[in-house]
């Protein structure tokens, strides 16, 4: 019998549709003995060859009679071509069908196979039928891979997640997957607590406890459960997922990773003498789960060659999604590298490795985790907010947040117990709540989610730094109270260690604001000790995107606490940034100004670093005051060279000063010449005189002394003030306050007392004394006057007294965006004090209530205090000043250890006194030793206990606490 052509002519198109699929590497199998509108079931799978366990159908139409209606644009191309049937029951059931519909015109004479999704929305109504467009663009061919694999995993749905949290277990995901479920999405594996503790549990079950931050569960676990002995087994245990469980349990509690890296390189794929990997008796899944929970540790402790070694040796041959998972650990540590072209390129193949993997939360998680990652590091125009949002609104992102809500609720309420006991707020830190953070921290950590990772970290250390802190107190308290002669820098080992560990943490997830302020906060208040640890840590840590800017931001805050020799090295490493920031800018890819931070960090350093270093530093600067600068840069370039030693400055005079002369901004020539001026140069000062004389402003603040002006040019710049002062306020009554720029108010004052003749204080009295005036606008006349009380007219003083009611202040002004709240009060009221108008006590009195107030007031009382040094004497002040030595906010101590020290008149002081000032100069932070130092130049020389504090000041952790002590 002779066969039909039509039949002969389907059958070559079918078997050419699947010689194209099988070219894609799908798996196409013909349905030979059903006829349901399906001539094809394609087994999908990616380039890799690797099955997706996915299927898609398709029908096959081949011959001439299906390309007679061809599409065309406006143009008269063709885009296409119309399929049409008039019976809607074909179409019907492609639509219906539960797997993907692809319908597939073959041109016999190009031998080409063109495709369309059979969807809802493609299928277009006709008067006799239905039809739907086949693109010409849409070919069955390797370029059109990524849109065949879009139409593949429209036939997946997620999983339902909802009421899966009491029936989570090993057994809840496929056999292979649970692992992986562990790590990044716990609470489908660890077993509720409410389920008891008598079950068996399966070592995922266990390593998702651990992720989840269930330690003491686990224990429950041993002692109760059927399998006590493996729970608490070691590397010795039998069965690989036992001993993965313990490596990484130890990884977890103690920070030892040599059991799971020993156990990484027992498990990754062996080499065969053919060049080709064979699995060490092991499956993939193995290989992967070790192989990333090898690296995440390895990179949180900033080893990324290592990370990066394990990374690779786990091999190209994993299943779809473990290789996607190594892929985008890959790419972390590689972007850690600079490699972020290739970091890139990695993240988005696994996105696009695990698109077909809806079914699968934990694909979705590390999917998600290359999408923030791709967003992340793409430049602004190439970045879509709305897919990237869409993409990490995951499961895995809503439980982390749920672990994390939980963790602060237990820490509020822990905190509003502690409130209602009137003890401080983390006397008793959480460790549930904190073992939840840990647990939000591993899960991001495992997903590839950097910054969920980092934010986790932070709020972990928030409670960390701060019950440190408070058991710190306790232990300095009582260890003061046994014994007077304490170490100023003792500390308990744990807390320190736990406290410079923590510190750590935050520099290397890049936590820049939390570890500045934390840094900031122990630097000051102490204990300083483990910050010194932390910053000496991070000049050996190697530069990496995410901690680039931390690094440098705790150089800036605490660069002071640095050895001599490791000052040096951190500060030429901060020159060579500055040399050639290039190198730097490709390691690190950074999103902040390379110069103005590396100078930040420079400035401090060079408190700590020797007098090489501050020569080269002068060196540079002499090059890049050469070129001519933006104004941003020329303040940087000013204030790095007030931080360079006057015998630096002064060595290299002659050629700064030409610089000075040649540069082109005034306000940087001026500083520069300034500097030369408190370094003995006559020629410099020679200069900013003549400047001056020609009513240059710029220069006219850089003068040591007013006195040296001449009396016309006072003449001119009190004219110049008293114009300015006036717009201020006529501009302040019409609800307009300038910030910045000069303090008018406060240079008429000092030319008033420097020049009597040509004095005009009305302007200076008005602007103090008028309340729509912005308070930064009169503070520093306000301080000006308090410095120079005894120079003020009688009449002024009698026009001040109006700003003062019932002996206190009422002296106020327009809150600003510089000064905090309460500043312009305790300057009015020092100014009372200084002109007889507000008496010490009533001062004392206000003091004391501050101190009971927020801290805002309990500052602005600090600043108070100092008033109160040339009362020190009065028994009453200080008594007050003893005991506010000792109060909870180190502003407030600092104060108060100042006033009594310069306050000192008697060789002797009482014992009181003197333990008060002896215990403040040994305090381990730095803010009140330093005030301690400041105040001694002013103490009486005949005084036993000063050469005492001298020395010991002198041999401070701070370099800026050694420079401030007298060296006489």
């Amino acid at each position: 019998m002779r066969a039909s052509t039509q039949e002969q002519t389907g059958s070559a198109g079918v078997a050419r549709v699947m010689a194209d699929f099988t070219d894609l590497a799908w798996g196409p199998v013909e349905n030979s003995r059903h006829d349901l509108g399906i001539d094809l079931f394609l087994q999908v799978r990616d380039e890799r060859r690797f099955d997706r366990t996915v299927l898609v159908t398709a029908q096959v139409k081949a011959g001439p009679s299906y390309f007679s209606e061809p599409v065309t644009d406006d143009q008269g191309n063709r885009t296409g071509w119309w399929y049409a049937e008039s019976d809607a029951r074909h179409f019907g059931d492609w639509i219906q069908h539960a797997l993907p519909h692809l319908l597939v015109l073959h041109d016999e004479t190009t031998r080409t196979s063109y495709w369309a999704h059979v969807t809802r929305e493609a299928v277009v109504r006709t008067g006799d039928g239905f039809k739907i467009q086949v693109p010409v663009h849409q070919k069955v061919e390797p370029a059109c891979r990524d849109a065949l694999m879009e139409v593949a995993v429209s036939g997946k749905q997620p999983p339902v997640l909802q009421g899966t949290s009491f029936a989570a277990g090993a057994k809840a995901v496929a056999p292979g997957r649970a692992l992986r479920h562990a790590l990044v999405t716990p609470r489908l594996i660890a077993p509720h607590r409410n389920t008891g503790y008598e079950r068996t549990l399966a070592p995922e079950e266990a390593t998702a406890l651990i992720t989840q931050g269930r330690e003491r569960d686990l224990r429950w676990y041993a002692r109760k459960g059927a399998n006590p002995r493996m729970v608490e087994a070691g590397p010795s245990a039998r069965g690989w997922e036992w001993r993965f469980f313990s490596a990484y349990r130890q990884a977890v509690s103690t920070g030892d990773l040599q059991p799971l890296l020993d156990l990484s390189a027992a498990t990754r794929p062996m080499q065969k003498a053919t060049g080709k990997c064979k699995k060490k008796g092991a499956q993939t899944h193995r290989i992967a789960a070790c192989a990333v929970a090898a690296a995440v540790f390895l990179t949180a402790v900033e080893r990324l060659e290592e990370a990066e070694a394990i990374l690779l040796a786990a091999g190209d041959d994993l299943p779809p999604i473990d290789h996607a998972w190594v892929l985008m650990h890959r790419a972390i540590v590689l972007s850690e590298q600079g490699h972020l072209d290739e970091a890139r390129r990695l993240a988005a193949t696994a996105q696009q490795s695990v698109a077909l993997d809806l079914d699968d939360v934990t694909a979705a998680a590390i999917g998600a985790s290359a999408a923030d990652f791709i967003f992340r590091t793409s430049g602004p125009a190439a970045r879509n907010l709305a897919a990237t949002m869409t993409a990490v609104d995951t499961a895995a992102s809503w439980w982390r947040s749920q672990s994390v809500a939980w963790a602060l609720t237990d820490h509020e309420e822990k905190a509003f117990s502690a409130w209602g006991q009137c003890s401080d707020t983390d006397t008793q830190a959480s460790d549930t709540a904190q073992d939840r953070l840990v647990s939000a921290w591993l899960t991001a950590s495992f997903a590839g989610a950097r910054g969920s990772a980092a934010a986790a970290l932070a709020q972990h250390a928030h409670h960390e730094v701060m019950h440190h802190e408070v058991t710190w107190r306790s232990e300095v308290a009582t260890g003061l109270s046994s014994q007077h002669n304490r170490s100023p820098h003792s500390l308990a080992v744990p807390t320190a260690r736990s406290l410079e560990n923590a510190l750590d943490e935050l520099r290397c997830f890049g936590c820049s604001k939390t570890l500045e302020i934390s840094a900031r906060r122990l630097w000051a208040a102490g204990p300083a000790g483990p910050v010194r640890g932390a910053v000496e840590r991070s000049v050996r840590a190697p530069w990496t995107h995410t901690n680039a800017r931390a690094k440098l931001m705790l150089l800036e805050r605490a660069g002071d606490l640095l050895p001599a020799e490791v000052a040096d090295e951190a500060a030429r490493h901060c020159l060579l940034l500055l040399e050639d920031p290039a190198p730097f800018a490709k390691q690190v890819w950074p999103s902040f100004v390379i110069a103005h931070y590396v100078q930040r960090a420079l400035w401090r350093l060079l408190s700590a670093a020797g007098d090489s270093v501050h020569t080269e530093t002068a060196e540079l600067l002499l090059r890049m005051v050469s070129d001519q600068q933006s104004k941003s840069v020329e303040e940087d370039l000013a204030k790095l060279a007030a931080h360079l030693r006057p015998t630096v400055m002064a060595a290299s005079a002659n050629r700064i000063r030409s610089a000075a002369l040649d540069h082109d901004s005034k306000s940087l020539s001026a500083t520069l010449l300034g500097l030369l001026v408190s370094c003995g140069d006559h020629a410099a000062e020679t200069e900013l005189l003549c400047r001056a004389e020609e009513g240059d402003i710029e220069a006219i603040g850089e003068i040591p002394s007013l006195a040296d002006i001449t009396s016309p040019t006072a003449q001119t710049l009190i004219n110049m003030s008293i114009t300015r002062c006036r717009e201020q306020a006529e501009e302040a009554h019409r609800g307009h306050w300038g910030l910045g720029g000069w303090d008018w108010a406060r240079l008429l004052a000092l030319c008033n007392f420097h020049f009597p003749e040509h004095a005009q204080w009305e302007p200076v009295t008005d602007l103090i004394l008028d309340p729509h005036i912005a308070q930064e606008h009169k503070q520093g006349a306000v301080r000006t006057l308090t410095q120079r009380a005894d120079q003020i007219p009688d009449a002024v003083v009698v026009r001040l007294r109006d700003g003062f009611a019932s002996g206190l202040p009422t002296i106020t002004g327009v809150p600003g965006l510089i000064d905090e709240a309460g500043d312009l009060t305790e300057a009015a009221f020092a100014l009372g004090l200084a002109i007889g108008t507000v008496d010490s006590a009533t001062a004392l009195q206000h003091i004391l209530t501050w101190l009971r107030g927020s801290a805002s007031q309990r500052q602005a009382a600090a600043r108070l205090v100092t008033g109160l040094s040339r009362q020190a004497q009065n028994p009453i002040v200080q008594g007050a000043l003893v005991i506010m030595s000792g109060d909870p906010q180190y502003q407030v101590r600092a104060a108060a250890a100042f006033s009594l020290t310069r306050g000192l008149q008697a060789d002797a002081p009482e014992s009181a006194v003197d333990a008060a000032i002896s215990t403040a100069a040994r305090e381990s932070g730095c803010r009140v030793p330093l005030a301690v130092a400041r105040a001694l130049h002013d103490a009486p020389p005949a005084w036993e206990t000063r050469q005492t504090l001298q020395t010991e000041l002198q041999g401070h952790m701070s370099a800026l606490v050694r420079a401030a002590a007298p060296q006489d």
